[in-house]
């Protein structure tokens, strides 16, 4: 474990229960916020107590590790159509998706987004949980567990779902890649299946670790075998890759700021510069490791923050980082 005698600096949170009565301020305090979840019929906010010490790597503690369900993000798809990724036991799952409370939370969050920032994502510490995705209509107030599909005829469970516009991919237990086509069925029924297919020029590749959306797009995305990452588009055809050094064996998530891309691996945190145009990423470097010895263990998921109402200041840029031993830095 990282202590005060290897890290210069701790930042604590705050932890606010979010109120039925949504105020712009409390929307924004949420949407903004590090961590969002729901714990005995309540949603629960938490930021920054003070605003971090930058040029400085900072442990995060207080974050909660006991929710009931983790919001692991919340991302527009449509007009009032939420993904919404989450971590907890299918049954608090549903219990939370019947709330009144959390179409309300919705509708709240979803005057924070714009053209540029079409999603919200949140730190969620927990290593007994299950993930689940979810596809909500806040019109309606019905959502549907998007994990169990049909493939080959047999009911099969997937994770690491992505939506790209009516497509839906995701992983199988044996990390091969699927897609399937979202209907309003889903929302209408509770009994509508979903069926998907493998997408073989992709699962040749071999084992699949990773599955996540390019930017500024909604045909192509990404996949990670072993170091190496492949973009490709919905038809199945390779567009891009790129490998990072042999030191890498897995690379666990990639997240984009519009200039630069970082990588959550096996070996640490990796930037690649990058441009972002219609329908296409492309990296403009080479992978480059960020050397620092706090910084050389298994890492579970990076992401860069430039908000001024976190940082501080603006212009700037930060880095959430958590490793495996779920510990989360910031610098």
């Amino acid at each position: 474990m990282l202590t005060n005698m290897q890290v210069p600096n701790t930042i604590g949170v705050q932890t606010n229960v979010i109120p039925m009565n949504l105020t712009t301020s409390v929307i924004d305090e949420t949407a903004r916020g590090i961590a969002l979840f729901y714990k005995d019929k309540h949603f629960v906010c938490q930021t920054f107590f003070t605003q971090p010490v930058l040029g400085e790597i900072n442990l995060v503690e207080g974050l909660e590790t006991r929710a009931d369900v983790h919001i692991r993000s919340i991302q527009l798809i449509g007009p009032n159509v939420f993904h919404v990724p989450l971590l907890g036991t299918e049954t608090k799952v549903r219990e939370m998706c019947r709330d009144v409370a959390f179409y309300e939370l919705l509708r709240g969050i979803r005057t924070t987004l714009t053209k540029d920032i079409r999603s919200r994502r949140y730190l969620e510490l927990n290593t007994t949980g299950e993930t689940w995705n979810c596809l909500v209509s806040v019109d309606k107030m019905k959502f549907h567990i998007l994990n169990n599909v049909w493939l080959n005829k047999k009911m099969t469970s997937i994770t690491n779902i992505i939506l790209l516009g009516d497509r839906l991919l995701g992983l199988t237990t044996d990390h091969k890649v699927v897609m399937g086509q979202i209907r309003t069925e889903l929302i209408e029924s509770d009994h509508t299946d979903l069926k998907v297919e493998l997408m073989e020029t992709i699962n040749k590749l071999g084992r699949i670790s990773l599955l996540t959306k390019a930017p500024n797009s909604d045909d192509n995305f990404l996949i990670t075998v072993e170091n190496t990452i492949y973009q490709f588009n919905i038809r199945g055809e390779m567009l891009h890759f790129n490998t990072l050094d042999e030191k890498v064996k897995q690379i666990n998530s990639i997240t984009f700021n519009h200039t630069r891309s970082i990588m959550a691996t096996s070996n640490g945190l990796y930037e690649m510069d990058v441009t972002e145009m219609p329908n296409m990423v492309r990296a403009t470097s080479l992978p480059r490791q960020i050397i620092n010895p706090h910084l050389n263990d298994n890492f579970r998921l990076a992401l860069y923050v430039d908000d001024p109402y976190i940082l501080g200041i603006e212009p700037g840029l930060g880095i959430f980082a958590k490793n495996d031993k779920e510990e989360v830095l910031f610098f």
